[in-house]
């Protein structure tokens, strides 16, 4: 049991580093457009190309050590970084909504904007990069071709695609809109817009 666990939990990790890698590089503007407008952090153009480059050697030396018998530590070394790496999406995702500087995330080329679902997603992801490296010993191999594998990939390829599209499905426009502070001209309004 505990090498279907650590195995999901390694391939839901690669998987979407690499979905977001491939994201990313589809419209690379996207997240140093996301960091200059958050005015958080300097060089942002500098900060997006490095973790995109971040995401996609992780994804492909993760991907990589699964499908060749390299050395256990390759893999430990990727689950750290990348745990590391989601690890510190989710506490800069904290750091914004709690400074009040939400707007877009910069996850993907469709705008969404900084939510908990885009911090849960990360925190969820770096959890799950923590369980695969406490079970790395017992990860199954991508190279072997039996049910068990046929099993961690669905399974990963299910659980990559419910926590991508997570942020987005949980996003209300309206619940968003409702929850802006309304400005002077719209106190004393209707819901025609007349003064009331």
């Amino acid at each position: 049991m505990s090498g279907l666990l650590g195995s999901v939990a390694a391939y839901t990790v690669l998987f979407t580093l690499l979905v977001s890698t491939a994201e990313h590089l589809s419209r690379p503007a996207a997240l140093a457009e996301a960091l200059a407008a958050h005015r958080v952090l300097p060089a942002p153009v500098v900060v997006a190309a490095l973790a995109i480059a971040s995401e996609g050697l992780l994804a492909g030396t993760g991907i990589v050590a699964l499908l060749h018998d390299s050395p256990a530590g390759l893999l430990i070394e990727v689950l750290v970084g990348g745990g590391a790496l989601l690890g510190l999406y989710a506490g800069y995702g904290l750091h914004l909504m709690s400074t009040g500087r939400t707007g877009s995330c910069g996850c993907s080329r469709v705008e969404l904007p900084m939510t908990g679902w885009v911090v849960a997603r990360a925190a969820t992801l770096a959890g799950l990069a923590l369980v695969a490296l406490f079970l790395s010993g017992s990860i199954i191999p991508a190279d072997r071709t039996d049910a068990a594998l046929a099993v961690v990939l669905l399974a990963s390829a299910t659980f990559t695609a419910l926590l991508w599209h997570l942020p987005a499905a949980m996003y209300e426009p309206a619940t968003a809109r409702a929850a802006r502070p309304t400005n002077a001209r719209s106190i004393g309004t209707t819901e025609g817009g007349l003064p009331g």
